[in-house]
């Protein structure tokens, strides 16, 4: 028996145009839910808004993800087929929601002054980064246990003779 195997995976829908819908909702989701968190003033809201933002993005992936399989015929999905649907969602919500607080944080939010000598684009630049990665990640990792829970079909092993 060898280690490798070779797998006939079949892709059941058009995932490409599911995720990149899917994925611009969950970053205008995000981006909406850190305007929301952001502009109460709340100091318990402030300390939670990151846990909350992402129990959002958590959510929104498999639920995204369990809607992709009940709208493929026979609601059928291989775990290749989720994990390619839940990735391409987090990376699409990953780069939308960076871009929207890239342009939040340097347009519409007012932080107080740094004592550092770097203009605030630069900070809010690092924190667009730190979120794609955050959320690229985290996103990726929601991906990898809906396909876990949601696969209904598995893939045909090729053996060698």
């Amino acid at each position: 028996m060898s280690i490798f195997h070779r797998y006939n995976s079949t892709i059941h829908g058009n995932y490409r145009i599911a995720y990149l819908r899917s994925g611009l909702i969950t970053g205008v989701l995000l981006a909406a839910g850190n305007m929301a968190l952001n502009s109460q003033h709340l100091s318990l809201v402030a300390d939670y808004s990151t846990l909350l933002l992402d129990i959002l993005l958590i959510v929104a992936v498999i639920l995204f993800t369990a809607y992709y399989r009940n709208s493929l015929p026979d609601h059928k999905i291989t775990l290749k087929e989720a994990m390619l649907f839940g990735i391409g969602t987090a990376a699409v919500a990953a780069l939308l929601y960076a871009l929207l607080l890239l342009v939040l944080q340097t347009t519409i939010y007012n932080p107080q002054p740094l004592d550092s000598d770097y203009p605030r684009r630069y900070w809010a630049a690092w924190n667009a980064i730190l979120a794609l990665l955050q959320t690229l990640l985290l996103g990726s990792f929601a991906a990898f246990i809906a396909a876990i829970f949601l696969r209904n079909e598995k893939s045909e092993i090729h053996h060698k003779k």
